[in-house]
């Protein structure tokens, strides 16, 4: 892919990302392309649908908990870190699909593979640093940002707050003893 076209593509990314934060995943695609600034043509090329836009913001989330993981390893707090930003994108994009089960289920297909090899990652980075317990798996991770995700989600209360107290509760279980 050309650089321009790239730079294109990736600012539709960032903006869609944006814009689902502020609007949802419901937000006019067309929106997305007036503020990246790009035709509805580029837009099309690039993304054939919503779900391949929203495919493409995931995967974009990934690939930055990814390089967290790579340029933290062995670091001590490696992990809690991980896990915290794990738990806000598994939260904003467990609000935004709430309800969209065929998106979810597609979503989940797509990525599952992907999504085992960044948590495989970050449990290997912090058993290096004897920070977690050894026999933690990418199947314990996902169970921890599902309870992140529930403890963000209870009505009034602040969702930073219930993230750090969750989290603090959640590190006590899994630390090597």
């Amino acid at each position: 892919m050309r650089k321009d076209a790239e730079e294109r593509r990736m600012r539709l990314i960032t903006v869609a990302a944006e814009l689902f934060a502020e609007q949802g995943y419901g937000v006019a695609l067309e929106t997305v392309a007036e503020r990246a600034e790009v035709g509805r043509g580029t837009l099309y090329r690039n993304f054939a649908d919503r779900n391949a836009m929203i495919l493409a913001v995931i995967e974009t989330r990934l690939t930055e908990l990814e390089r967290f993981a790579q340029d933290n390893c062995g670091s001590p707090d490696m992990i809690r870190k991980f896990i915290r930003r794990l738990g806000a994108v598994g939260a904003f994009h467990e609000n935004a699909l709430v309800g969209n089960h065929e998106i979810q289920a597609e979503i989940v297909l797509k990525l599952q593979s992907r999504v085992d090899d960044v948590l495989g990652l970050a449990l290997n980075c912090a058993d290096t640093s004897g920070s977690i317990r050894p026999s933690l798996t990418p199947d314990d991770l996902r169970m921890v940002n599902r309870m992140l995700v529930a403890a963000t989600a209870a009505p009034g209360i602040d969702r930073e707050d219930a993230m750090d107290k969750a989290l603090d509760i959640i590190m006590t279980g899994l630390k090597k003893v």
